[in-house]
């Protein structure tokens, strides 16, 4: 969420610290600040809002309560401290519910209003958080949205005769929302309409392009309710329409938020665009969201965090939150506000005083070793497999478990190419082989052998499998591909202790684990695998590399690694490897041949350049006396 520093300071008393100071105490006591941008003379703050604490932190009241007890600075008028009353009442709207999505349900009549452009302060306030103002009427909606975190809509009065009908939507129903896109709907979608049936709003997500605030409007209906949030968020994903409001309405707003809302939107409209309230109407409900109370004592709290608090540590960050709490002894019964719908259990109340009276007073201490009790049978077998593999120059890889058509489709595909959940490794491991190939000459492999553990899945359920894979650099399938497989498979049915049955192409093949590793012997004690060499990893080129072979005669007895280091010294920078591939001796002589690889990390290599390497190296062979083949 979008966080204004100039409006966060209306919430206290005096100048709160620089922003760097907020971002810096929000980040080690609270939130995650993705950036902080300097926005004219504002500072703007991207907070990272978790799902649990949207409910009462995407607000810029939610982030000003959090700063006021993290900084212990009160707050100088807290907008949810006192319950509100709606009065006057008014019997000028009707609300008609029909729909089981609408939890809770309020409007007001405005007369008079003047449409015109925000005072800008207002207007100042929402582009700095990347708002466009849109007049007055519909700027004091969306600022107690981003205030208070509760969504509201104004109608034009003359939309809504005599009153508002919550209804379900019909099947293919259609209406054209203020992004100017059309809508389709299904029975399952809440639409916000007239009491003759006319829809003007979808409920909780986008309100209707017709029934908006206009420069000739002079009455108004404000709105503000409470919508499920499964259904909100269901509807917003099929109809592809994510909104400000919806992402509250689908993490949880409370319906007791809604008197909070529409007299807040109700003050501000009558103070930037003037007119006179007639008057409320709600919904008869009552509160929906009970103040729940959480148990736990001072020894859990130090236990769970690692500290050595005092009671009067604790009842001091109780004193800064507002809660209200009851005390025996070192129990507490904490007395959760009804907009914190994260305090559950003791365990979210301990979470709270950690945070507040901050981690880097939580100590390591190094756990007591702890002999192995259980091995985990397909931990064991697999990572023996894994050892196995490598050790036979393997490769493990890890591929995506989505691809774009196979069996199971995903109710809610991640993206076009990623609608289904894979049935084998199989199409998987033949693209890493293709797509690795290029690369052999880099790495110096005259064959590339993966492998991978996976889970596939099919309409009986999941499956976890073993696919191998071996092929030539030259992306066709050699007579060493076959072998490479087939010796494979014999270490591990001698690792495993069972014969392994092949599924599939040898050189592209699966092994249903699922199928093997059940019959496998129990494993009563466990060796943890040797310590793995140091290895230094650097950056690669991302451009393409270019080989050349060059073979020769030399006198018998002359070392390869000569040949190689007097290669690789007229090569020059860009020769990144180069590999002896071919040898045999014959009357007297010895021949080697190598494959040289070029690549450079500026840029692509042109085959002239390269050529011209190639011609002074000759140069240089022959110069030695060697005979070039």
């Amino acid at each position: 969420m979008k966080v204004s520093y100039n409006w966060l300071n209306r919430y206290f008393h005096g100048q709160l610290p620089t922003a760097e100071v907020l971002v810096e105490k929000l980040t080690f006591h609270a939130w995650e600040i993705e950036e902080a941008e300097k926005v004219g003379s504002d500072t703007v703050l991207d907070v990272k809002v978790l799902p649990d604490k949207s409910m009462w932190a995407l607000s810029h009241r939610g982030i000003a309560k959090d700063l006021s007890v993290i900084l212990n600075l009160p707050l100088k008028d807290d907008p949810l401290a006192i319950k509100p009353v709606l009065e006057p009442k008014t019997d000028k709207i009707v609300i008609k519910i029909e729909s089981p999505n609408c939890r809770r349900f309020a409007a007001a009549l405005i007369r008079g209003v003047k449409v015109a452009p925000s005072p800008d302060w207002l207007k100042t306030a929402l582009e700095a958080i990347g708002q466009r103002s849109i007049n007055n009427i519909v700027d004091a909606s969306n600022y107690v949205m981003f205030d208070l975190g509760q969504p509201s809509h104004a109608f034009d009065a003359k939309n809504l005769p005599g009153g508002i009908l919550v209804r379900p939507a019909k099947d293919g129903e259609k209406l054209a929302a203020l992004d100017e896109n059309e809508y389709t709907f299904t029975k399952d979608d809440t639409l916000i309409s007239s009491l003759d049936g006319r829809a003007l709003s979808i409920a909780g997500i986008k309100g209707g392009k017709n029934s908006g605030i206009t420069d000739a409007t002079t009455d108004i209906v404000v709105e503000v309710a409470n919508w499920d949030p499964v259904s909100t968020r269901k509807g917003a994903q099929r109809l592809k329409l994510r909104s400000d409001a919806s992402a509250r309405y689908e993490n949880g707003i409370v319906p007791e938020m809604v008197p909070f809302g529409i007299q807040a939107v109700v003050k501000l409209v009558l103070k930037v665009a003037g007119g006179e309230l007639v008057g409320y109407t709600e919904t008869d409900v009552a509160d929906d969201t009970k103040n729940r109370t959480v148990s736990l004592d001072l020894s859990k709290i130090n236990s769970v965090l690692g500290v050595d608090l005092a009671t009067s540590d604790v009842t001091d960050i109780f004193d800064r939150f507002g809660w209200k709490y009851e005390m025996d002894g070192e129990n507490f019964t904490v007395i959760s506000p009804f907009e914190r719908t994260d305090l559950a259990i003791a365990e979210d109340v301990i979470e709270e005083i950690g945070r507040v009276y901050g981690y880097e007073h939580v100590m390591a201490v190094t756990p007591e070793p702890e002999p192995l009790k259980e091995v985990n049978q397909r931990f064991y077998y697999t990572e023996s497999i894994r050892e196995t593999l490598t050790g036979l120059d393997f490769s493990e890889i890890y591929t995506s478990s989505f691809r774009e058509y196979d069996e199971v489709k995903l109710a809610n595909a991640f993206a076009a190419d990623k609608g289904y959940l894979r049935s084998t490794l199989r199409s998987n491991m033949t693209e890493a082989l293709q797509k690795n190939a290029p690369n052999a000459d880099v790495l110096g492999l005259r064959q590339i052998k993966l492998f991978e553990i996976g889970t596939v899945f099919s309409e009986e359920g999941e499956r976890s499998m073993l696919c191998l894979g071996a092929q030539s650099p030259s992306g066709y399938k050699a007579k060493t591909d076959d072998p490479a497989i087939s010796e494979a498979v014999s270490a591990l049915s001698e690792a495993l202790g069972v014969a392994v049955v092949l599924q599939g192409d040898n050189a592209v093949c699966e092994v249903d684990l699922g199928a093997i590793l059940p019959k496998l012997p129990p494993v009563q004690t466990y060796q943890p695998a040797p310590t793995p060499i140091d290895a230094t990893y650097q950056p690669y080129s991302v451009y393409p590399a270019v080989s050349r072979d060059i073979a020769m005669w030399v006198p018998a007895g002359t070392a390869s690694s000569d040949i190689t280091a007097l290669l690789k010294e007229k090569a020059g920078p860009l020769c990144v490897r180069a590999t002896l591939f071919d040898q045999f001796e014959k009357d007297g002589r010895v021949s080697y041949a190598f494959r040289l690889v070029f690549q450079s990390k500026e840029k692509t290599l042109e085959g002239g350049a390269v050529d011209a390497i190639m011609d002074g190296i000759y140069q240089a062979v022959r110069e030695r006396g060697y005979e070039v083949r």
